[in-house]
């Protein structure tokens, strides 16, 4: 129990300081990326490379629920994720070879740490856990793809995140109402 009580305590700053370095990384890989393709610039290039590292993690981590969890809801969700991400992959990776740059093939360290505290959990915990994760990733999500659709300077970038919108809205509404049925544990009531 003292465990878990440190790891609530630790992880958000632990996160948050993952997040900053692997901004910062990103940052410079899409300058990077923007100086060999002058007409991508640096917030489509940086655009891209978050959103490919978020649709790896989110096939990963859908995997995972597949696994993991106990509730049918939660393990249909991850399926859909399996599929819906796999397929806005594959069109990610034909943009960056349009517009020549390589995408990363990680899902990066933030990503990587709640992936990993999630595959140390089982049934009921997962769940909740997988669920607050996919609200908390959907929620940023949408956020970065509404800023791109209305603020990107690539018309076909800009588009790319404007057809994908829709899916990442349907998917937040998703796991919302999911989270509304999963239990909680045992003892505590919802709130």
């Amino acid at each position: 129990m003292k465990r878990m009580i440190l790891w609530a305590a630790l992880a958000p700053a632990l996160l948050m300081g993952c997040a900053q370095t692997q901004q910062a990384a990103d940052t410079t890989v899409a300058a990077a990326k923007a100086q060999v393709n002058p007409t991508l610039s640096t917030t489509d290039a940086g655009f891209m490379t978050t959103a490919t590292r978020g649709g790896i993690a989110e096939v990963r981590m859908g995997q995972l629920a597949q696994r993991n969890g106990s509730s049918p809801a939660v393990k249909r969700f991850g399926e859909r994720m399996v599929a819906d991400h796999t397929r806005v992959n594959q069109e990610m990776l034909a943009l960056a070879q349009q517009k020549q740059i390589t995408p990363p093939d990680t899902m990066g360290a933030e990503h990587q740490a709640i992936y990993d505290r999630l595959a140390s959990l089982r049934g009921r915990a997962f769940d909740r856990a997988y669920v607050q994760a996919m609200i908390a990733d959907h929620r940023e999500d949408v956020q970065a793809f509404q800023t791109e659709a209305q603020d990107g300077t690539d018309p076909d970038v800009k588009a790319f995140a404007a057809r994908q919108l829709p899916v990442l809205q349907d998917h937040l509404r998703m796991v919302e109402r999911l989270d509304q049925s999963v239990p909680a544990r045992r003892g505590h009531a919802r709130h």
